[in-house]
């Protein structure tokens, strides 16, 4: 498949064409202005899942797989209405999955490969190498499957080989349950008074050029650094952690905390590297974070308030993690989010 390249800043054509950067600290979706994206680090994704697991003692498997399911269900459906969607199944299945597995290469979701897709009985077989999340793919799948299909469907996956996995989606009813718990909250975004340095060719933020895809691979990598990254949407990963503290009580905000602060101090110094020279407000806006609003120091520590924050917890565990970083001990740390999206946190001195 060939990628066609902006001119100017050498960042794929169509991450432009389809993503609009905000100055209300945003990524969205271009068609869907109300469908939210974030660019993050993919390799901590499974990491984290894996992370919570170990403190809780409890599978994830389910509820990241449905839960991921729902919000890729409800995007593409929302997209398909009317003629739009009509003519789309016109073309058949294969067509289709050939343009996701196409879109999925260039948001970063890895090596794509589809096997045997099956129009009549509702089946699809994939391969997939090196995936950003292979729970979440499989939640793109089974959603996407079910979105087209207009009909419930599962999901299986198995490593063949390492790093290489057979996904199949088909029709078939799943369990039931979490499909009617995972009801993801939409808050109205605040505006904001970011401005990015655009591409005037492409329209994407300067920034991004820092970043290099490879079509192949289905990767997206900051050079700088040598960390990988994806563009999926914060809704999913916000649907499952809300789940898990619905079912197993208050203790796992601070659990997916200590899992995510567990995986960005590993990385911390590359992530300080990228920062450059600490400006942490660009740094959120140009991955679709939130949009940092306000940071009062005091003596050992300071105070951040970010509107419109994506995952919250995930920001607070890296905050704790770069603050760890830079004094060499972890800090204390508070937090809060109100009812209109904001994000409040506190971190002081150090703690042994």
């Amino acid at each position: 498949m060939k990628l066609k390249l902006c001119k100017t800043c050498g960042v794929p054509v169509r991450i432009g064409k389809d993503q609009s950067w905000n100055p209300d600290g945003t990524i969205t979706q271009r068609r869907d202005p109300d469908h939210r994206m974030m660019l993050f680090d993919s390799e901590g994704v499974d990491a984290l899942f894996t992370s919570i697991e170990q403190l809780i003692g409890v599978p994830l498997e389910k509820i990241v797989i449905e839960s991921k399911a729902r919000t890729t269900c409800a995007y593409i459906s929302h997209l398909m209405r009317g003629f739009r969607g009509t003519a789309a199944r016109a073309v058949g299945l294969g067509r289709i999955v050939e343009r996701v597995v196409e879109q999925g290469r260039v948001m970063g979701y890895g090596d794509i490969q589809a096997v045997d897709v099956r129009w009549k009985e509702r089946y699809i077989s994939i391969n997939i190498a090196n995936p950003y999340s292979i729970l979440l793919f499989c939640g793109d799948q089974k959603g996407a499957a079910e979105a087209i299909r207009k009909s419930e469907g599962t999901v299986t996956y198995e490593e063949v080989s390492p790093g290489v996995f057979h996904v199949v989606a088909y029709n078939a009813p799943h369990a039931p349950g979490l499909e009617n718990r995972l009801a993801l909250k939409q808050v109205p975004r605040k505006p904001g008074d970011i401005e990015h340095e655009l591409c005037p060719r492409c329209r994407v933020p300067g920034g991004i050029s820092s970043f290099k895809w490879g079509l192949e691979q289905g990767t997206i990598v900051h050079e700088p650094t040598g960390l990988r990254y994806a563009l999926f949407g914060p809704g999913g990963l916000q649907a499952v952690f809300d789940e898990l503290e619905g079912e197993l009580g208050e203790s796992i905000p601070d659990t997916i905390i200590e899992a995510q602060r567990m995986h960005a101090v590993t990385r911390m110094r590359e992530t300080w590297r990228e920062w450059g020279a600490g400006d942490f407000r660009n740094w959120l806006a140009l991955r679709g974070l939130g949009n940092l609003v306000s940071m009062e120091s005091f003596p050992g520590g300071y105070t951040a308030r970010i509107e419109n924050a994506a995952v919250p917890l995930l920001l607070v565990g890296t905050t704790i993690a770069l603050f760890e970083f830079l004094i060499g001990s972890r800090p204390s740390s508070e937090y809060s989010v109100s009812e209109d999206g904001d994000l409040v946190m506190t971190m002081r001195g150090g703690q042994d």
